[in-house]
């Protein structure tokens, strides 16, 4: 049986212009044809055009054919039409995804004041000021932000990529290097606008988040809001935005050396925005992960080297010790081992944290938390380079001119050093030891007390020593976290002066008061250093309050009391910069028990025994017994059996709950010029 004969399609009588002008077969149906309304164009006919068109409707109600010539020109007022409606279609495009992508190559014009009558700021009223402000505060963050500490952008470039930068990046830009601009006008001008950049840069993120086009600009955003949030005293939004761009940069491979074909300009800045994220979470005191940074293995390689520490014309004097058994570290650059420097601080500030741990071992343990972050940072030694220590450096004899002009080396430089001597200082702190010593109830040994005694009085003698070189030299040190340092060694100073000796209690008065002078002068730029200065001075005036002087030289049983809470507010990073009441501004009600306000903690302190020293020794006659001070110490070993040595001393748990009754007495400082950082070469 022969198949049915199949019809041919019927013919379309009339394409509409659309089609027909791209030749394409059209299905004729009216008013939109399936071509046109799959590709959302305008669907015209010509007969709806003749009829409907008051431009080419005719005098007679008969169509008239058309010549050549009106065909002609009937086609070309078509295509201005399509050409007009694709302009429009293409003007709202570009004003809906202006908000996202607002600084392009042509710079917006000047900011339009947002309404505050409802206090509410309107992200999409938010536009940037004039490319004269926008560059202006470029060159401001390279001065006093690049590299202090965050290394986040590509320097050589960054003002030449400036234009073509997305626009969350450049608010907050703004956001940060408003407070550092020279002219004052222009300053107030920028600060008053600080919150409603940061808004549109959040709203941009957030945007780009959901939707699925994270880009690099994204991260690098988060980790300037995180920043100023930070400063500002919202921590804990701080630590959303940057735990965001952290788990961001995890998913999209920052985490390790990127093996893609790209230039060196953004494998550079991938870098950089991932060891800015490491090292904003280790000094924010955040804990996301624990890397292995004496090997490069899986990781990114750390920030290229911008210039060389030591001009030519200032060559090293000292000899560098040299062997076959010396093995001279690789140079990674200041960046790297600030970074590296750095994990050190995050294990100390963790051990912290952890104060009171039962069954714990002992510090002096080989095998304790306290010995091993000491090896780790022994072992950070042995990977600097002479060339970035303290000696060779000659920061006090260089000019304003040199030190200013590379401030993208000095400020990693400078918290180095900072962060070398306060990680001493914070792990051998006597509230520190002396709580995790209530756990422990057997002796404490001799070496132990001189041990840490002596690291206390070198390390905090070699902070005054910075802060006295840098107040001789016209140099503006911007890197907040250095006045966190200052803070800490603070506190001991301030315990070490309620003592009865005057002399001694005068002198330790004066290095606390260095020490918050000089946090006081970055209270103008960064307002959470401010409130860091003013618990300092309301902790002063608790113990003040509470300490009693004595007429006798030694007070044995001295006692004071002192707000354990205050104390913990000041060495903990995330606590002292926080505002209370933050976190009810970014939780809801269901959330808000879950914060706890601060507490008032009262603890009775005494002091512990001093070590014994050599210069304090009464010996009587030959045949008489002679007892150490009521505590063994390393003379006693060796000695002859007519010297009676007295049990190793033990104390109760409220001897040992230490704080400001100073946990030794106090005793003349090391010479800080004996110092390994001095030295150079770690001896």
């Amino acid at each position: 049986m022969s198949s049915p004969i199949e019809r041919p399609a019927k013919r379309v009588r009339q394409a509409c212009e659309p089609c027909r002008r791209k030749k394409a077969r059209c299905s004729g149906e009216k008013p939109v044809c399936s071509h046109c309304s799959r590709l959302r164009q305008a669907c015209i006919y010509a007969d709806e055009r003749h009829e409907n068109g008051p431009s080419l409707r005719s005098a007679s109600p008969t169509p008239q054919p058309r010549t050549s010539r009106q065909s002609t020109t009937h086609d070309r007022i078509l295509e201005d039409r399509l050409r007009s409606v694709e302009a429009q279609l293409a003007e709202v495009i570009t004003n809906q995804d202006s908000v996202r992508r607002s600084a392009s190559s042509q710079v917006p014009e000047v900011m339009s004041e947002p309404s505050r009558a409802s206090g509410n700021i309107n992200p999409s009223e938010t536009r940037l000021p004039s490319w004269e402000v926008i560059q202006t505060a470029a060159e401001t963050y390279l001065l006093y932000c690049d590299c202090q500490p965050l290394p986040l952008f590509h320097r050589s470039t960054f003002i030449q990529t400036l234009r073509s930068r997305d626009g969350e990046v450049i608010f907050s830009l703004l956001a940060l290097a408003a407070r550092f601009l020279e002219d004052p006008a222009l300053r107030a001008s920028q600060v008053s606008s600080v919150h409603e950049y940061m808004e549109a840069a959040r709203t941009i993120v957030s945007k780009k988040v959901f939707d699925g086009v994270v880009e690099l600009s994204t991260i690098q955003t988060l980790c300037l809001l995180s920043l100023v949030d930070f400063t500002e005293g919202t921590t804990r939004r701080a630590s959303m935005h940057s735990s965001l761009a952290m788990s961001l940069a995890h998913n999209a491979g920052l985490t390790a050396e990127s093996h893609s074909v790209l230039s060196g300009h953004d494998k550079e800045e991938r870098r950089r925005c991932f060891w800015s994220l490491f090292l904003l979470k280790r000094l924010h005191g955040a804990d996301f992960m624990v890397l292995d940074l004496s090997t490069d293995d899986n990781n990114p390689r750390y920030p290229e080297i911008t210039r060389s520490p030591l001009s030519p014309a200032q060559p090293i004097n000292e000899p560098i010790p040299t062997g076959a058994a010396l093995e001279v570290p690789k140079d990674k650059g200041v960046i790297a081992y600030a970074i590296q420097l750095s994990e050190v601080w995050f294990k100390i500030t963790r051990y912290a944290w952890r104060r009171e741990i039962r069954n714990a071992l002992p510090p002096w343990s080989p095998e304790s938390e306290y010995s091993i972050i000491l090896a780790q940072q022994m072992d950070f030694e042995t990977r600097v380079p002479y060339s970035y220590r303290f000696k060779p450096s000659k920061f006090s004899q260089r000019s304003a001119e040199e030190l200013n002009t590379a401030r993208d080396y000095w400020g990693p430089w400078l918290l180095i050093q900072f962060l070398y001597h306060t990680n001493l200082c914070l792990l051998n702190h006597p509230l520190l030891l002396s709580l995790r010593l209530l756990s422990f109830k057997g002796v404490i040994p001799e070496i132990f007390l001189q041990h840490t005694s002596d690291l206390l009085s070198s390390h905090t003698s070699w902070i005054i020593n910075f802060i006295d070189m840098l107040e001789s030299k016209p140099y503006k040190v911007t890197d907040p976290f250095l006045a966190h340092c200052v803070a800490i060694v603070a506190t001991i100073y301030l315990q070490e002066s309620f003592v009865d000796d005057l002399s001694r209690r005068h002198e330790k008065q004066q290095n606390f008061d260095k020490c918050l002078g000089f946090i006081r002068g970055f209270g103008t730029e960064w307002p959470h250093v401010g409130r860091i200065a003013d618990k300092l001075e309301g902790l002063s005036r608790t113990v003040s309050s509470t300490y009693v002087a004595s007429d006798e030289p030694t007070r044995k049983n001295r006692k004071l009391l002192i707000d354990l809470g205050q104390f913990f507010e000041i060495l903990e990073y995330s606590s002292s910069s926080e505002i209370a009441g933050s976190a009810r501004q970014l939780f809801g009600p269901s959330l808000h028990s879950s914060f706890r306000a601060s507490r008032t903690e009262m603890a009775q302190t005494s002091i512990l025994p001093e070590p014994t020293r050599v210069e304090r020794q009464e010996f009587g006659t030959p045949t008489s017994a002679t007892i150490l001070d009521n505590h063994t110490g390393l003379s006693d070993f060796g000695q002859s059996s007519s010297f009676e040595i007295a049990a190793p001393f033990q104390f109760s748990d409220d001897e040992l709950a230490v704080l400001a009754g100073n946990f030794f007495h106090p005793r003349p400082d090391v010479d800080g010029n004996a110092n390994w950082w001095n030295m150079g070469n770690f001896r």
